[in-house]
């Protein structure tokens, strides 16, 4: 009888191999998870921002004011609750005094894209009923034709590391992104 010489790993290998695999997965996990969390805030930030830019911009080219609002159905503004924004608007500002979007006129939308994100608008956002108007110079201006200084915040309550972006907004047009790290998400 002849023995054949099997090869193959011995249970020592096998257990020396699987305590590795188990120590990078444990590194390796949570921070996947964080970048995965960063890169929800930051897609959701840029997204916010572009709309701000194209109803900037719309402003400019139609030389009419045009309205960045809140809009809880996608389709009208309205008042942002308490809990935050579900979404937006950018159409065509109604002639003052009137509030919203005329109707039909709406350019893009955007929603809330992930259920563990934030959107909190600053106060005088707020008093606005949710309406930034854009007026045909790229001056930002609430629904009193009074100038918008500002600021919208986003965050995600439980990320780690910097987990809140507030994007401000100046009467003058100006658009900015900063980061920073807070305990949970307040109003700007």
């Amino acid at each position: 009888m002849r023995t054949k010489n099997i090869q193959g790993f011995t249970v020592l290998e096998l257990m020396v191999s699987t305590i590795v695999l188990l120590i990078v997965l444990m590194i390796a996990v949570p921070a996947f998870t964080g970048l995965v969390q960063n890169n929800r805030l930051t897609g959701q930030v840029n997204h916010l921002v572009a709309g701000l830019n194209l109803a900037k911009a719309e402003a400019v080219k139609r030389n009419q004011a045009v309205l960045f609002c809140h809009s809880a159905d996608a389709t009208t503004c309205s008042a942002p609750s308490a809990d935050g924004w579900q979404g937006w608007l950018v159409g065509q500002a109604q002639p003052r005094p009137n509030t919203g979007i005329v109707a039909g006129s709406v350019v893009t939308s955007g929603v809330l894209e992930s259920e563990q994100i934030t959107i909190l608008a600053g106060a005088a956002i707020n008093l606005a009923a949710g309406e930034i108007r854009f007026l045909p110079q790229g001056l930002i201006r609430n629904n009193n034709n009074a100038p918008l200084t500002s600021a919208i915040r986003v965050c995600m309550a439980n990320a780690e590391g910097d987990n809140v972006r507030d994007i401000g907004i100046s009467s003058g047009g100006q658009i900015d992104v900063t980061s920073r790290e807070l305990n949970g998400c307040q109003v700007p």
